[in-house]
């Protein structure tokens, strides 16, 4: 009787074992993701703030960067993100003071995500637009 209590002590400690092991790999796998999406957006504005067409970085028009053929697959997979680019690309403005091309490339993106109407741009520049965006952000709504 002591020795059959002892094996489904085992087996059930080994069960307990093996089931936390694999929620700790599932938590890994998230966060492992998660570093993955924000290197991939910081790749895609990179490719797209520093064009292989030497062309385009001669032009003040940051619109100009997100018209390539390979800048604008770039954008586009940034858009396509949606909510999870949007909310990282806020963060990006959060934590920094920069107000440059990839600024405005964000902010770009960030007001595409966001339907906003490009007629009604209130805006010059990356860091204005974040400005704005805060501004009428309701308050208790949580970014």
């Amino acid at each position: 009787m002591r020795k059959r209590l002892m094996n489904v002590m085992v087996i059930c400690l080994t069960f307990l074992f093996v089931f936390s092991l694999i929620g700790c790999n599932n938590t890994v796998k998230k966060a492992s993701t998660d570093i993955t999406f924000e290197q991939t957006i910081d790749g895609k504005l990179k490719n797209i703030t520093n064009p292989k067409d030497y062309t385009v970085s001669l032009s003040s028009n940051p619109y100009d960067y997100i018209k390539g053929v390979d800048s604008n697959k770039d954008y586009k997979y940034i858009v396509l993100q949606g909510e999870k680019s949007l909310n990282y690309m806020l963060n990006k403005f959060t934590s920094s003071d920069n107000n440059g091309l990839e600024e405005y490339i964000m902010a770009i993106a960030c007001s595409e995500i966001l339907q906003e109407n490009s007629a009604s741009k209130k805006w010059a520049t990356g860091r204005e637009w974040y400005d704005n965006h805060i501004r009428n952000i309701p308050k208790g709504v949580n970014m």
